[in-house]
């Protein structure tokens, strides 16, 4: 597997999500932990399957979130657990770590975020780019050392009102 993770600005993100990933004989093992926007995935196209490692922390009203700097985060002791997944996967074609900037202008709503068609299409769309905008897809073989490059390029697209801060890691 390879791992390429690119950040488009700068910024300090009061977003913090990571996974911890080994493969063993039986299969990956994958334990997470979430907090704020954006959204964490276990996408298998071989099996038309995905899995949210998570929910996107929403507030009272719209693009109000929950950040890492809030103190009940981390001193209600019931929340760390409900931040914290864990799967036990055969395979699966990548794992993606997005923030906002990125799962908001792809998968528009959380429902959709639930959805294999949603994410072979942001799939589709990392791998063929944007056409249309002259922003090129990025190629996640295992032997691209362009990939980081090409991914940085393809965090450029534009979407109106979605050009937040845009963070993508993947496994493949």
């Amino acid at each position: 597997r390879q791992m390429c993770i690119r950040d488009s600005i700068s910024c300090i993100q009061r977003t913090l999500m990571f996974a911890v990933c080994k493969k063993y004989d039986f299969g990956w093992f994958i334990a997470s932990f979430w907090v704020g926007d954006g959204a964490i995935c276990i996408y298998d196209a071989a099996n038309r399957r995905v899995k949210l490692l998570g929910t996107p922390d929403e507030g009272e009203y719209s693009g109000q979130t929950r950040f890492l700097t809030m103190p009940e985060i981390f001193r209600d002791k019931e929340m760390v657990p409900k931040r914290m997944r864990m799967a036990i996967e055969p395979d699966f074609t990548a794992l993606f770590l997005m923030t906002d900037g990125v799962s908001d202008p792809m998968f528009e709503t959380d429902r959709n975020l639930n959805s294999f068609d949603k994410w072979q299409e942001f799939n589709t769309r990392l791998l063929e780019g944007f056409p249309e905008d002259g922003i090129d897809g990025v190629d996640l073989s295992d032997d691209n050392e362009e990939a980081q490059y090409q991914l940085l390029g393809w965090l450029d697209f534009w979407s109106p009102g979605n050009h937040d801060d845009r963070t993508l890691a993947i496994l493949y």
